[in-house]
């Protein structure tokens, strides 16, 4: 089998230019763990995650423990708010890839190294489709 044959094929993504408040809200909205980022030609640029958003909602110095008890939601707030207008491309991480014609095996590879996600994409870096265990898994029925 090939990863075409399993993967899905109009995968959830975020424009490398649009601003990181819209990534965090897609994210949200869809639940997902991470998100595949693009250019406006579609080339696949690479990812975003929500642990990319836990660095940076910690505090900034190592906090006593007193000092974390003191702390507010607002004051949590307030690290990430500076960042949510700049552009998702400047948060993106490299990510390994998948072609369509790639054997499955390949991508169960990479998801047994813990990828939630991986971008299946064509000879010109162009997104056409994901895939994850749970893509795969799907195609059984409980």
């Amino acid at each position: 089998m090939k990863c075409k044959h399993y993967m899905v094929s109009a995968p959830t993504y975020v424009l490398d230019t649009a601003p990181l408040s819209e990534a965090v809200s897609l994210m949200i909205r869809k639940h997902m763990q991470d998100l595949m980022v693009v250019n406006d030609r579609l080339e696949f640029i690479g990812t975003i995650n929500s642990f990319m958003f836990s660095k940076m909602l910690l505090p900034p110095n190592p906090q006593l423990p007193d000092d974390a008890e003191n702390e507010s939601a607002e004051d949590v707030d307030n690290r990430l708010i500076p960042h949510l207008h700049c552009k998702v491309g400047d948060f993106a991480a490299p990510h390994p890839v998948v072609e369509p014609e790639a054997p499955l095996s390949d991508a169960l590879r990479l998801l047994s190294e813990g990828y939630i996600r991986l971008p299946v994409v064509d000879a010109d870096r162009k997104l056409v489709g994901s895939l994850s265990s749970l893509t795969i898994l799907r195609r059984f029925r409980f």
